[in-house]
C-alpha cells in the first residue's frame, strides 16, 4: 500500500473504501506544495476540492470581531480538510495557513463525482460515513445540552465521571472533546473568582488608605486647628465653673 492511499484512509469520508477504489482516487489527486505562512485557501472561497496534508502542518483559522486571527485547528500529515465541500460545494467557513513548508494533495469535486459514476458501489459506504458523523454530531449536541445545564447549575461532577481511557463509544468520544472544554471554562471561571477576591481586598487596602489620607488631610487644616482650639477653652472654662 503507498503512503498516498494510507493516508487517504485516516479521511473519514474514505473509511471502509477498498484499495482498488483509494488507488483510484489517488490518481485523480494532485500534488501542491505551500511555503510557509502561504494560504491553501481563504475563508469564503469557493468550496470544490478536498485536500490531504502529505507533510507539514497547518493551522485553521477564523478572525474575530477585531480583526485577530483565532486558531481552531492545526492538521498535520494525514488529516483531511474540506471533505464535505465535495458535496455541499459552500463557501470555506475558514482559512488555512501553513505553519511550516507542506505539501497537499487536492482532489477535485468533479474528479471525486468522476469515480461515482464509474463505481456506484462507492456511493453506499460515503453515504455510512456521513451517517456515522451525523450520529456523532447528534450524539455531541445532546451531550453538550445536558452538561451545559449542569454546569449553569454549578455541578461540574460529571466532567469527572467522563475520563475514559479510549473512547469507543460516540458518547464516551463526546463526553472526551466536551470535559476538556468544560474544564477549561471550570478553570476560567476559578481564575476569575479568584480575581474577584484580589480585587476585593485590594479595594479595601485603598479605601482604608483613602479614609486615612483623608482624616489626616482634614487634621492639618487650620480649621480643624481652630476647632481643637476652641474645644480646648471649653473644656478648661467648664473646669474653671
Amino acid at each position: 500500500m503507498n503512503s498516498e492511499v494510507a493516508r487517504l484512509k485516516k479521511a473519514f469520508l474514505f473509511q471502509g473504501l477498498p484499495d482498488e477504489v483509494l488507488e483510484a482516487l489517488v490518481q485523480k489527486m494532485t500534488h501542491q506544495k505551500l511555503k510557509k505562512n502561504r494560504p491553501l485557501f481563504h475563508r469564503g472561497d469557493r468550496g470544490d476540492a478536498l485536500y490531504i496534508i502529505e507533510e507539514g502542518q497547518v493551522k485553521i483559522v477564523r478572525e474575530d470581531e477585531q480583526g485577530g486571527e483565532v486558531v481552531l485547528n492545526h492538521c498535520g500529515p494525514g488529516e483531511a480538510i474540506g471533505e464535505m465541500s465535495l458535496f455541499d460545494q459552500e463557501p470555506r467557513s475558514a482559512s488555512v495557513i501553513a505553519v511550516t513548508d507542506s505539501e497537499v494533495l487536492e482532489l477535485k469535486r468533479d474528479a471525486f463525482f468522476e469515480l461515482l459514476d464509474q463505481r456506484p458501489d462507492v456511493s453506499l459506504v460515503l453515504l455510512q460515513s456521513l451517517s456515522s458523523r451525523l450520529r456523532f454530531a447528534s450524539t455531541y449536541i445532546q451531550k453538550a445540552i445536558e452538561w451545559s445545564k449542569k454546569i449553569a447549575e454549578g455541578d461540574y461532577s460529571i466532567m469527572e465521571q467522563m475520563q475514559p481511557e479510549r473512547a469507543e463509544s460516540d458518547e464516551d468520544k463526546a463526553g472526551q472533546m466536551l470535559s476538556a472544554f468544560f474544564h477549561m471554562v471550570k478553570g476560567v471561571k476559578e481564575r476569575e473568582e479568584n480575581l474577584k477576591e484580589q480585587v476585593h481586598k485590594l479595594t479595601l487596602v485603598i479605601d482604608e488608605a483613602r479614609r486615612k489620607q483623608e482624616f489626616e488631610e482634614l487634621t492639618s487644616t487650620e480649621f480643624y486647628a481652630n476647632l481643637k482650639l476652641q474645644a480646648k477653652k471649653i473644656r478648661e472654662q467648664r473646669k474653671d465653673k
